[in-house]
């Protein structure tokens, strides 16, 4: 279960996100154990039961066995943005205290800790999430991190342009969610608004995203490029104006 908590991020923007709690992080753990174990357990199996002499065989097994075990977390984290594949699997993620993406140094931190806390002495994890607010481990508090439990992300409204496909696409990676609605909410408005009133908040609109874009063709009046950020958008969900 998870539940609301504030935190302030480095640019001082107040975000309210979702900690994930005790239940949800022991079954995105009993993921993560299950399939080190579906590794693992094959490995040693062959070991006992094969004729392993090489060296270089020997070295290999090690490497493996460590990276299933010790490297297994640290590992997807890192790449994978703070979560593992039980993470994932429970819409976990790795954070820092401010809101911020867990960088290496606080993800070896937390999983160093890891050792102690979670493989030899679990009741210390338990404990730790219990009477702390945001329901941090040992190595979270050492590291800074926090787990949080994001959303489901759901597929945007379409919103009617008069230019329809003649808009160019551009890269809306970068735009977050609360940025759309946003720009929906001025697009299908649009038309009841002052003439005036539309160009200024559409000068504004544009000018408060144009950052988080990519390249928009020149030319382009601010409330087209609005329309072409929306429009791109809309396409990674594969609605209107998605590419074939």
């Amino acid at each position: 279960m998870s539940r609301p908590e504030r935190t302030v991020t480095p640019e001082a923007v107040s975000i309210t996100v979702d900690v994930a709690g005790l239940g949800s992080r022991m079954i995105a753990w009993l993921v993560d154990s299950l399939i080190q174990a579906a590794i693992v357990i094959p490995i040693l199996i062959g070991v006992g039961t094969g004729d392993i002499s090489s060296m270089v065989e020997i070295v290999v097994i090690y490497a493996v066995l460590f990276l299933a075990v010790w490297g297994y977390y640290p590992l997807f984290e890192f790449f994978g943005q703070g979560r593992t594949p039980g993470k994932r699997a429970q819409r976990l993620r790795v954070v820092r205290t401010d809101g911020q993406p867990a960088g290496g140094a606080a993800i070896l931190v937390r999983n160093l800790i890891r050792i102690v806390d979670v493989t030899f002495l679990p009741f210390l994890a338990v404990i730790s999430m219990l009477v702390t607010a945001r329901a941090q481990r040992l190595g979270d508090l050492a590291a800074g991190t926090m787990v949080i439990r994001e959303g489901r992300q759901v597929a945007p409204e379409t919103i009617a342009s008069p230019l329809g496909s003649n808009l160019p696409m551009v890269d809306a990676t970068g735009l977050s969610e609360r940025e759309y609605d946003v720009i929906r909410s001025f697009l299908s408005r649009r038309d009841s608004l002052d003439p005036s009133a539309r160009q200024r908040l559409a000068g504004q609109l544009a000018a408060s995203v144009r950052g988080r874009v990519g390249s928009v063709p020149e030319g382009l009046s601010d409330e087209a490029m609005l329309e072409a950020v929306s429009r791109s958008y809309r396409a990674r969900f594969g609605g209107a104006g998605a590419p074939a």
